[in-house]
């Protein structure tokens, strides 16, 4: 399952948190290996990098600030071709095909 793809598609419905990004993904995929928040964070960073996701806002509370992820256009082309290119037969494909059903 492609962890960048999953987070992408979460983002569709509205800007979020890593935090509810986090929440989110364990309660529909994660409930045998949760995500790791350090998991979460580094691969917001690279899809920041690559353009696929904007800070919408950052927020200050009582620990460090949060910042406040949107997907861009760019990032809805790319989840799209995702959920629209067949995946080939491999093992333990069911993870990937129930995570492109749940988000489509």
């Amino acid at each position: 399952m492609s962890i960048g793809h999953t987070l992408l598609g979460l983002l569709e419905s509205g800007p979020r948190h890593g935090y509810d990004l986090k929440r989110v993904f364990d309660a529909k995929f994660g409930h045998d290996r949760p995500l790791h928040y350090g998991q979460v964070y580094s691969t917001m960073s690279r899809l920041l990098k690559n353009g696929l996701v904007e800070v919408d806002g950052i927020e200050a509370g009582d620990g460090p600030e949060r910042k406040r992820y949107a997907i861009t256009e760019a990032g809805v082309t790319d989840v799209a071709r995702w959920l629209a290119t067949p995946e080939k037969p491999e093992p333990y494909l069911q993870s990937t095909l129930y995570t492109k059903v749940v988000l489509a």
